[in-house]
């Protein structure tokens, strides 16, 4: 189960790669929920990859890492120059609102996990 900071990281990726403006969900088991619900493949899309390796990314840059040292640790992870300056760039173009907007879809994610918990937690023990 993803945390609500892994989605709205993921979700933030998503957008910074691949362009999205429109509603994006994305579900506690990873899948996204664009105009259809999908699982990321990395290791057979290089996309997704991408979207993967920028939303770990963000999250590290939301926990407080600097930009310059997020691309020498994917570097030396063995990312490689290339991949590690796109996301390096991607998350270098981001705006202070932008990163706001990334903190409010945490916020959002935390409040939809506390409702499905509540949920589960009101509806156990009923027998169907």
């Amino acid at each position: 189960m993803l945390s609500p900071e892994d989605r709205a990281c993921l979700e933030s990726a998503r957008r910074m790669v691949c362009g999205d403006k429109g509603d994006i969900y994305v579900f506690d088991d990873g899948k996204l929920l664009v105009s259809s619900a999908f699982a990321l493949d990395p290791s057979r899309d290089p996309i997704d990859a991408l979207i993967v390796a920028v939303s770990h990314a963000v999250k590290l840059h939301l926990a407080g890492v600097d930009l310059g040292e997020l691309r020498r640790d994917l570097v030396a992870a063995g990312m490689g120059e290339d991949l590690a300056d796109s996301v390096h760039d991607h998350l270098s173009e981001v705006s202070v609102e932008d990163w706001k907007q990334v903190r409010a879809r945490v916020k959002f994610y935390e409040d939809d996990n506390a409702r499905i918990a509540a949920f589960d937690t009101d509806n156990s023990g009923e027998s169907s």
